[in-house]
């Protein structure tokens, strides 16, 4: 066994061992930065990238979805779901067989980089990293059915108090949950087990003189890694936290309240991203409807 593999082995029984009891959670009744209900929303996107440093094609994910969020200013957001490297969420770990659970569910051919936008999963094409500009420019021509508001200024003894407002533009039927991520927006370590393969260097298996990385070394010291995927934080963790259906009719407004352990985040340098999926019972099932992100110490309005 290679010295990652047992450091991150290593980090997956400490973390399972250790838990701290949230206090309380704050009545949602006392939010004030979010303004009523609109009666539309805007179309936002989550980029949700499988990626590993082991994997020297990466790069060109990350590429992609760092662009595709430069051009995209407000509206495209991403969640960097490190597998089988020392920046894998290790509670998505299931101890008794290694298996991550997200990668198993979405992402069964275990390739890296790949990817769903919004969870567009079932398309023929776009799982890659060439087809999620096409899919969030598509995109952009839908109407939304509801959208997300977010308040995170409230950070006390460790722990974030964090409000999530859905509100709804018309009538919803079906099953849709409310799913949360904490994400590093970046991060950078010394420590060569950080280091990014990098096949597309002039040294590399796949150069390619059009993208940044060629002139990079096969080996990519102090790589920065954006939008690292730290906690899955909702109550149900993957199967969300359910909308009741009472609540989902035109003008209607949700308000759900949680308290996040935020024991070894790096707060000041992480955003909550939040968004509602219509759940399904297959990983090809699964949209996301609207998703919404905000800096940790902030409010964010209705998108």
């Amino acid at each position: 066994m290679n010295r990652r593999l047992l450091i991150l082995v290593s980090f997956v029984l400490i973390f399972s061992a250790c838990s701290k009891k949230p206090p309380s959670i704050p009545d949602p009744a006392t939010s004030g930065d979010i303004s009523p209900v609109p009666p539309r929303f805007s179309q936002n996107f989550l980029i949700e990238k499988f990626t590993s440093s082991f994997e020297g094609q990466s790069p060109k994910g990350d590429f992609f979805s760092d662009s595709l969020i430069r051009t995209n200013q407000g509206r495209v957001f991403c969640s960097a779901i490190h597998v089988n490297d020392l920046l894998t969420d290790t509670a998505l770990i299931t101890i008794s067989t290694g298996v991550h659970q997200l990668d198993s569910l979405f992402n069964p051919s275990r390739v890296y980089p790949s990817g769903m936008v919004n969870r567009n999963y079932g398309l023929a094409v776009g799982f890659g990293p060439d087809g999620w500009g096409d899919q969030v420019q598509t995109g952009f021509g839908q109407v939304p059915q509801c959208g997300v508001a977010l308040e995170a200024k409230n950070v006390n003894n460790g722990f974030l108090y964090l409000t999530v407002h859905v509100g709804f533009s018309s009538d919803l039927f079906g099953d849709y949950r409310i799913h949360g991520y904490i994400v590093e927006n970046s991060y950078r370590n010394g420590d060569s087990l950080y280091d990014q393969l990098n096949d597309f260097s002039f040294e590399g298996n796949n150069p390619d003189p059009l993208l940044p990385y060629y002139s990079l070394n096969d080996t990519i010291h102090l790589y920065t890694y954006n939008y690292v995927l730290r906690k899955v934080f909702t109550i149900e963790k993957l199967a969300g936290d359910v909308i009741p259906a009472s609540i989902m009719k035109s003008g209607n407004e949700f308000v759900k309240s949680y308290a996040i352990n935020l024991n070894g985040i790096n707060s000041s340098n992480c955003s909550v991203i939040v968004f509602v999926d219509k759940y399904a019972t297959t990983p090809t099932g699964h949209r996301i409807i609207n998703v919404q992100r905000v800096a940790i110490g902030e409010s964010q309005d209705w998108n």
